[in-house]
């Protein structure tokens, strides 16, 4: 029986080793991608690459606008926590293998394709300033916060998402909208869309509505008691019901097809933009705190109830231009 030599026994133990090292190393395409994590201190042995035991050490990795096409690699970071990749050059990420994941986002890319499947823990996704066509976000009930404003979506189900407090898809090319799931929702910014319609009749929690530049043409704010800020210019609304909303600081409800607004139940505004409807009388004798009122290109306006006169006193701005029949009185009698 042969005996193995020293020298030959050296070799076999350093073939050996090497061959250990490289299954631990995590496979990265992306130059500009190890650079970042090099530069994180990620790279904990400084032997230029990432093990897979560096790569799961990491918790929190923020790699924003460091030119990054592509982030494979990433499936090894198995307790990622969060994650910023804002403002780089991403067309797709897979974050399948990430199941720890919370915070994530990854705004400003050219994203087409974003796998958050398997994130059945993520709290925050933002993917704002992209090209998605397509979100499935079915697979993420604790998700509280989704900003994907910014894309081309038609289509979004957040049916599965009953935990959601904010909630922006703005500037997309959504028809539809299904809120009767998200009881919870406080914020929610739908504008520069296609809508038709908006039910928010079962988001009773909600503190700021923005749907301006839709093509709504009835909205029904009458359960939302908590509402602080409305913003539905550039609709087809032709009534608005603002009498439940007494907590209403700022409302915009410009460039619609108004022919009446009642604000007498809403002493908290401060902000009142109604110009460009139909309305021929306004009522604002209990609105005192009114810092900025615009009233313009209403020349079916002739006459706006105040509290005082002359109006406007110093302190509050009031547009006009292109109402040129508006009066104002303190004689709100018919």
């Amino acid at each position: 029986m042969k005996t193995i030599t020293k020298p030959l026994l050296i070799i076999l133990i350093l073939v050996l080793f090497n061959h250990c090292e490289k299954d631990t190393i995590v496979t990265i395409t992306d130059d500009n991608f190890l650079k970042a994590l090099t530069e994180q201190g990620i790279d904990t042995n400084g032997d230029g690459v990432i093990s897979t035991d560096e790569a799961t050490m990491v918790k929190y990795l923020k790699v924003d606008n460091c030119n990054i096409a592509n982030l494979k690699g990433i499936e090894a970071f198995i307790n990622l926590d969060t994650l910023l990749c804002n403002w780089n050059k991403l067309t797709s990420l897979d974050l399948s293998n990430n199941s720890s994941l919370n915070f994530l986002s990854c705004s400003e890319n050219l994203l087409t394709s974003l796998d958050v499947s398997k994130n059945n823990a993520l709290n925050y996704l933002l993917c704002m300033y992209n090209s998605l066509t397509n979100l499935n976000i079915s697979g993420n009930p604790a998700l509280k916060y989704l900003w994907c404003a910014k894309n081309t979506l038609t289509r979004l189900d957040i049916s599965k998402n009953p935990a959601l407090i904010s909630f922006y898809c703005d500037f997309n090319s959504l028809t539809n909208l299904d809120l009767s799931n998200n009881h919870e929702l406080n914020y929610l910014r739908c504008n520069n869309n296609s809508l038709t319609s908006l039910d928010v009749s079962k988001n009773t929690a909600l503190i700021r509505l923005t749907c301006s530049n839709n093509s709504i043409s009835s909205l029904d704010v009458s359960n939302n008691h908590n509402l602080f800020f409305l913003w539905c210019a550039t609709n087809v609304i032709t009534s608005l019901d603002v009498s439940n909303n007494n907590l209403l600081n700022r409302l915009d409800c410009s460039n619609n097809s108004l022919t009446s607004l009642n604000v007498s139940n809403n002493p908290a505004l401060l902000f009142l933009e109604c110009g460009n409807n139909s309305l021929t009388t306004l009522d604002i004798t209990i609105n005192t705190l009114i810092e900025y009122a615009n009233f313009a290109s209403m020349p079916s306006l002739y006459k706006v109830c105040v509290w005082t006169i002359p109006f406007p006193p110093a302190g509050i701005t009031v547009n006009i231009t292109n109402s040129p029949n508006v009066y104002f009185t303190t004689d709100c009698r018919k």
